[in-house]
């Protein structure tokens, strides 16, 4: 994406060369002579022709041979400007190099020299090249919650401003050539000057800004944006950008992933294909071959195990934790980022038992363990271990590992009695999903905190599943999200970094309330954030690309 941004960049340098000249003259009065500026080797030309305009008196003529222009200024003195050394000679021995061009027939001279022969001052901008007699003068600058409104001496032109953020988040407007009534009264901002410049600093909550020109007076306003777009890319089912934003006057970068989700497929993918291990979060993505990745939920440091409901190709490898939020794909390509009542059932002919976990080193009425598991699984006495395969029982026992392509079901006695006592070799066993929405689920990783919900910020109960050191620290965050208008989103935002911050959940809370989701919430943060695109990786994980237990994935259809 940065190659592209580029190229578009360079292509855009080389066509755009033409700009406006600004003049303001001693009168104060303002004049724009469009298209009358040539950029060439970092230099700025202006055309010939209309120097009469800016210089009353001057007599422009050419030699008989057209070897050189000539200039006699209202003072009397004379400038030549040699065609072939593009040398100009100013009368009593000043001489300037470089002082002209010729470009589609016309002459044109350096601002540089322009600047020396009116006794002017100049700057020169992207889009326009200002020649001043004196500076616009700001006489006032009125600071409200809602705006910051600065009034000039003259009517406003873009040009003459510049708006920025600064790295501890204040909003900045440099304004030249500028300078300040002595009388200026400009509360709760702050006033900078230099040589033929103003700054004017103010600390406000707005993630963007947009701005407004009346007459002589420019109006900041708040915009109710994601933030200002560092990069870009698109295509006919995605948009990715690359957002810079502030939040309680700290910078964040945050990279946007919205796709249409029914152009896209979703999963999930497990390291070296398995539970208990980590893997390089690029590499997992490079075997699954998919186009998309994001990390996945929380999971065990200690064990490398994830915390929670994970379901992988309709296959239940981790149950649910204390009701937490997930990110769920079904059979018919939708995605819903939502709470779900999840019951998981071993079905032994006209009978079940409830699986209280898959997975889990933990002792449970009933626990499942599948051939991902690649830790030890533990020994209970009096507990029943059955081996399933194929949809039966074919051995029963302990067993410190599942073998390949088959299941391992460890019963309580209580669970045991609920199946009629009898466990016996080729008895059927089935498993069965069940879940409030009445849907088939082919993928799901638990998350949390949940952010949006119904399309309204969730209430301070979310907090009571969670611990206050994750929801307090400014973090790098992972969140995902469906939007009112039924697009995908996938988010990272970085932290633990001068260049961006990361976001507390309070701060998620305010920053995305009013970001047109349906659902949003956080999958795990902090180091193991990081987003990859085309297999190029997005944003910038504080320690290097993580490696992980799980990955979500997404690919074309």
């Amino acid at each position: 994406m940065k190659r592209i941004i580029f190229i578009c960049f360079l292509l855009i340098s080389l066509v755009s060369s033409a700009k406006n000249l600004i003049y303001l003259d001693e009168r104060g009065q303002t004049r724009v002579f469009t298209n009358s500026v040539v950029t060439d080797r970092s230099m700025d030309f202006v055309k010939l022709d209309i120097i009469g305009e800016l210089i009353r008196g001057v007599v422009v003529s050419q030699s008989l041979r057209q070897e050189e222009t000539i200039m006699i200024l209202p003072s009397g003195i004379i400038v030549s400007l040699s065609h072939e050394t593009k040398r100009a000679t100013v009368e009593f021995g000043s001489e300037f190099d470089n002082s002209m061009i010729f470009k589609d027939g016309m002459v044109y001279i350096n601002a540089e020299l322009l600047a020396a022969i009116t006794d002017k001052s100049f700057f020169s901008e992207t889009e326009a090249l200002i020649l001043y007699a004196q500076p616009v003068t700001i006489k006032s600058i009125v600071n409200r919650p809602e705006s910051v409104s600065i009034t000039l001496d003259r009517d406003v032109l873009p040009d003459f401003f510049t708006v920025w953020w600064t790295g501890s988040g204040s909003l900045a407007l440099t304004l030249k050539p500028a300078k300040i009534d002595p009388f200026l009264d400009a509360e709760g901002v702050t006033v900078a000057t230099g040589r033929g410049f103003v700054k004017i600093s103010v600390e406000k909550p707005w993630p963007d800004v947009e701005y407004e020109i009346t007459g002589r007076t420019l109006t900041l306003m708040g915009k109710s944006g994601i933030g200002r777009t560092i990069e870009q890319e698109t295509s006919t089912d995605f948009s990715l950008n690359i957002f810079e934003s502030y939040s309680g006057g700290q910078k964040f970068t945050m990279s946007y992933l919205e796709m249409n989700g029914s152009s896209f497929s979703f999963g999930v993918q497990l390291a070296n294909n398995g539970i208990g291990g980590l893997e390089k979060a690029t590499d997992v993505l490079r075997e699954s071959g998919s186009e998309i990745m994001i990390n996945g939920g929380y999971f065990d440091q200690n064990q490398n195990l994830p915390i929670g409901l994970l379901v992988q190709n309709g296959k239940v490898v981790g149950l649910p934790s204390l009701g937490r939020p997930a990110i769920y794909f079904t059979e018919d390509g939708k995605t819903y980022v939502t709470r779900m009542d999840i019951l998981y059932l071993a079905k032994f002919d006209d009978r079940f038992v409830q699986i209280t976990g898959v997975n889990s080193p933990y002792r449970g009425e009933a626990v499942l363990y599948t051939d991902e598991y690649r830790n030890s699984i533990p020994e209970f006495d009096d507990f029943t271990y059955l081996v399933v395969k194929d949809g039966r029982i074919v051995k029963e026992g302990f067993s410190s590992k599942v073998e390949k392509d088959t299941d391992l079901l460890v019963l309580s006695p209580s669970s045991l009695q609920k199946i009629g006592d009898t466990a016996f070799i080729g008895r059927s066993v089935s498993f069965e999903l069940m879940n409030s929405f009445g849907v088939k689920i082919t993928g799901a990783v638990e998350g949390g905190p949940m952010i949006i919900h119904n399309g309204r910020p969730v209430t301070d109960y979310e907090q009571n599943y969670y611990s206050a050191s994750l929801l307090d620290v400014r973090a790098p965050r992972t969140l995902v999200g469906i939007k009112e208008s039924g697009e995908v989103v996938f988010i990272v935002i970085d932290g633990y970094q001068h260049s961006s911050y990361g976001l507390t959940f309070k701060e998620m809370i305010e920053f995305f309330k009013d970001k047109g989701f349906e659902s949003l919430m956080c999958l795990d943060g902090g180091k193991s954030s990081v987003m990859s695109v085309n297999g190029e990786i997005i944003n910038s994980p504080s320690s290097g690309v993580p490696s992980l237990p799980v990955i979500i994935t997404g690919s074309r259809k």
